[in-house]
């Protein structure tokens, strides 16, 4: 890679690092970065999910204990995000090349505008009837399938996992705004971490920016929590917005 490559690479990881410690949707950055650089969108999806996916792994952890109650329904909704997150990677490298290329910054720009609105969806009140975790057999209702279809879409377009799941656990019913975070960081990991094993094995990575995106996002991730008290977070999001609405212009508004 060209030098100054890696430095924009670094700096575009380093930015969706802290982004995702305080607000959420880094790889709304990263992602037209690696579309302006010219990797394929499958390549560069699939290269964006492993940083994403390395940037989950320490928040996973960190949600544990808080959700160590309600193990049985936990596992449940792992199994299926795995599931759903392999299914969502192959259908993304099954999808032809042209129709992805037409396609992605119009995802872009939807997965910007679901972001504008996700802090409406946190404010509501939940759409169901509240609904206790610890009750596992509720998933082989609806609950289940939904959880496979957002599970599906995470791993075809990571941007847009987050803010599905914050639609899809206010339609459960999870009252607990601890929890219902904890769930989407834990379960989007395991969402996240199923598509990039579906990538890694069909050698769709590019290993080198997938690695300098991964140091990039932990450092990213340090200066976030070392940064949590010193930034508004609406300057943070409307920048972010910004970005997403800038990027998707850039790639639909003709040469």
């Amino acid at each position: 890679m060209d030098p100054l490559h890696v430095l924009l690479l670094l700096a575009a990881s380093i930015v969706a690092g802290v982004v995702n410690s305080l607000a959420g949707g880094g790889s709304l950055v990263t992602l037209p970065v690696l579309l302006g650089l010219g990797l394929p969108p499958a390549a560069a999806n699939a290269t964006n999910a492993v940083a994403a996916w390395s940037g989950l792994i320490g928040g996973g952890l960190r949600c544990r204990e808080m959700l160590a109650s309600h193990g049985r329904s936990v596992a449940v909704l792992a199994l299926l995000s795995l599931l759903g997150g392999a299914i969502g990677g192959g259908l993304m490298l099954a999808t032809p090349k042209a129709w992805l290329q037409a396609a992605m910054p119009w995802m872009i720009l939807l997965a910007t505008l679901a972001f504008v609105l996700a802090p409406l969806l946190r404010g509501r009140e939940p759409t169901s009837a509240g609904w206790d975790l610890s009750r596992a057999e509720d998933l082989w209702g609806w609950r289940g399938p939904a959880q496979v279809l957002v599970a599906i879409l995470t791993g075809f377009f990571n941007p847009a996992g987050g803010v599905a799941m914050v639609a899809l656990y206010q339609a459960f019913g999870i009252e607990d705004l601890r929890v219902a975070n904890g769930l989407k960081i834990v379960l989007g990991a395991a969402m996240t971490g199923a598509s990039v094993v579906v990538f890694v094995l069909a050698g769709a990575v590019v290993w080198p920016i997938a690695l300098t995106m991964i140091v990039g996002t932990v450092v990213g991730g340090w200066l976030g929590a070392t940064l949590a008290l010193r930034v508004d977070r609406r300057w943070l999001r409307g920048a972010l917005i910004a970005w997403g609405g800038v990027m998707s212009a850039a790639f639909l508004l003709p040469a």
